[in-house]
C-alpha cells in the first residue's frame, strides 16, 4: 500500500496548477499545511536562529495570503497574517508551494525559475530545508 507522502506526491505531479488551487487554497487547508510544516520544525537545525519567517502564497486576481511563521529555540508556531519583522520573506503560488512540498520541484531551481522569490536572510533560506524537516536547503 502506498503511503500518504507517496500518494501526496502522486497526486501533485499529476494535477494541473488550477486544481491544486482549487483543492489545496482555502485559507483552512493552508492553516492546517502550515501547522504541519511548524511541527516538523527541528530545531537543532536553526542554528540559533529565532525570529520570524514569512510565506506570502500568490492567489489568482493578484491576492495574496501571507502566513507568519515564529520560530523560537524549541518550537515554532503559525498565524495568518504577516509577520511583524521577518528575517526572510518567500513568496510563490499555492501549486508551486505544493510542487515544492512534493518534491517535484527542487527549491533551487523554483529560485533560478522565478518560481519562488526570497527577500531577506539567504543564509537562513540555505537551512529552510534542515530546519523544517528535509534534507537539504535552498
Amino acid at each position: 500500500m502506498p503511503s500518504a507522502a507517496s500518494a501526496f506526491q502522486r497526486f501533485v505531479r499529476r494535477s494541473p496548477d488550477a486544481r491544486l488551487e482549487r483543492i489545496f487554497g482555502s485559507r483552512a487547508v493552508q492553516r492546517l499545511l502550515a501547522r504541519r510544516l511548524a511541527a516538523r520544525y527541528r530545531p537543532e537545525a536553526a542554528d540559533g536562529f529565532a525570529g520570524e519567517l514569512q510565506v506570502d502564497l500568490r492567489r489568482p486576481g493578484g491576492r495574496v495570503d501571507a502566513w507568519a511563521l515564529r520560530v523560537g529555540h524549541e518550537h515554532a508556531h503559525v498565524s495568518e497574517g504577516p509577520a511583524g519583522a521577518p528575517a526572510l520573506t518567500l513568496t510563490t503560488t499555492v501549486a508551486d508551494a505544493l510542487r515544492m512540498a512534493a518534491g517535484e520541484i527542487p527549491v533551487d531551481r523554483a529560485i533560478l525559475e522565478g518560481r519562488l522569490d526570497l527577500a531577506g536572510d539567504w543564509g537562513l533560506a540555505t537551512r529552510l530545508g534542515q530546519m523544517f524537516g528535509g534534507g537539504g536547503g535552498a
